[in-house]
């Protein structure tokens, strides 16, 4: 947690040493940050539908509207705007106690009246007969249901505590507050001065949207081949893989999955097409999330894609990615070249009824049960990971093998989030919180 202002003002004194001097943190100036994408809302709760531009959105929003817990890279709740709670033995009863002399940016303390409603507005979109009761400096979240996953839930940007205003389209917490927002193109950011964890060091954050150049103290860099002149000096920071680029089968028979599967040379992909910023997907999981990724790896092999699929009359296959994704596009196009190779033809296409679709999944949490929760819905066989136990590495290794085995979902490559830094931007390590993409900008200080 850093020192309020006149804290650091009482350590200068006494730190007397030009090196020191030349190296400890100022307050003042503004870091200017740009993105190559772009959204147009700043409700938590409303997420943009390109992919990329959410997780943007998503690594900015903790800096102005906050959670009650957030998650520390082993997927453990840790406190934030709630200091401490406790559970019944069935985890349908949730108790949490707020953290006490916290302000909104408008000035009204924080306590339990004002958390219920976005509380109960988010958690009601997950689990639908929730209930959340306000007393005091305490919240009570009950359901019919056990919700043994509540706490991830409420680590993420859409369970943020907030309101809005008619002049004010967020009004958290958080470090920084709204200072103006021009939807699609540009969001400026002030520091709160009354912020419960200290002001932050910069006065304000500038973020400009849709920029395709490199000029920002902070700017990110798209995997592909955006980007490719970046200013002198710019150094590159790299998050652990958070992205999932994966294939979905829609509408196509198991033989021919299985064919595919085994047709796609995962190397071109990454070393050409990502620029080496991304690494080979085998499983769902990063290695670093589910420590067994290793273990599915596997080689193209063409010949037996060519044997698997025998004399089957095959139909060609259309394969859907986003419009908005100029990356995908081109990892559709390599994926039909190699699976043209196996006599599987395949016309990249970006209408939405297709027979395969290029998919890219972000990861939503540390947790890696929750993750493989996740997945199985989304493949629509949710029973495949009812026998997860996070206690029991060897039910992760079961529940991920059992939702590959089908080849109805193919992973092709993780990507990480990268940004480039520029010089006059410091302490940006302490920026990132156990390598995740969030920017936590508060702990960043500018040279004049």
């Amino acid at each position: 947690m850093r020192l309020p202002g006149w804290a650091w003002l009482a350590l200068s004194s006494l730190l007397i040493s030009p090196l020191a001097g030349a190296t400890r943190p100022r307050y003042g100036g503004t870091l200017a940050v740009d993105f190559s994408t772009s959204w147009t809302t700043l409700d938590p709760p409303d997420q943009p539908n390109d992919v990329t531009a959410r997780g943007k959105r998503e690594a900015l929003l903790p800096l102005i509207a906050e959670t009650l817990v957030r998650l520390n890279a082993k997927g453990e709740a840790e406190p934030l705007l709630a200091v401490t709670w406790q559970r019944d033995a069935d985890r349908k009863r949730w108790r949490f106690s707020l953290r006490p002399k916290v302000a909104f940016h408008d000035g009204e303390p924080m306590h339990a009246a004002n958390v219920a409603p976005p509380l109960l507005a988010a958690l009601k979109k997950r689990y639908g007969d929730v209930s959340v009761t306000a007393g005091g400096q305490t919240i009570v979240v009950q359901s019919d249901h056990a919700m043994p996953d509540l706490l991830t839930e409420l680590s993420r940007p859409r369970s943020a505590i907030f309101r809005k205003s008619d002049k004010n389209p967020l009004i958290g917490t958080g470090p920084f507050r709204v200072a103006a927002w021009e939807p699609g193109r540009r969001l400026t950011l002030a520091a709160f001065e009354d912020y419960w964890g200290g002001r932050p060091f910069v006065d304000s954050v500038a973020i400009n949207m849709g920029i395709a150049r490199a000029s920002g103290d902070v700017f990110d860099i798209p995997a592909g081949p955006a980007r490719h002149i970046l200013p002198e000096r710019t150094r590159i920071w790299a998050s652990a893989p958070q992205d999932l680029i994966a294939l979905l089968a829609v509408n196509t028979s198991p033989t021919v999955q299985q064919g595919l599967s085994l047709s796609i040379d995962r190397g071109p992909i990454v070393t050409v097409l990502a620029q080496r910023k991304g690494e080979a997907a085998f499983g769902l999981l990063p290695q670093w999330l589910s420590g067994h990724a290793f273990l599915f790896t596997t080689t193209p092999d063409v010949a037996r894609a060519k044997a698997i699929i025998g004399q089957q009359r095959l139909t060609p296959l259309t394969l859907s990615y986003s419009s908005t994704d100029t990356f995908a596009r081109a990892v559709a196009d390599r994926i039909a070249l190699n699976a043209r190779d196996a006599g599987i033809v395949i016309q990249p296409t970006q209408t939405a009824n297709a027979n395969l679709r290029l998919l890219r999944l972000p990861l939503e949490s540390t947790d890696a049960v929750a993750e493989l929760v996740r997945f199985a819905a989304v493949l629509g066989v949710p029973e495949r990971a009812n026998q997860l136990n996070a206690s029991k590495p060897e039910t992760l290794y079961e529940a991920e093998r059992a939702l590959l085995e089908d080849h109805r979902m193919i992973p092709i490559l993780y990507l990480p989030e990268v940004y480039g830094i520029a010089p006059r931007v410091h302490n940006w390590d302490a920026a990132q919180k156990n390598g995740t993409p969030v920017l936590h900008l508060e702990n960043v200080w500018v040279s004049p």
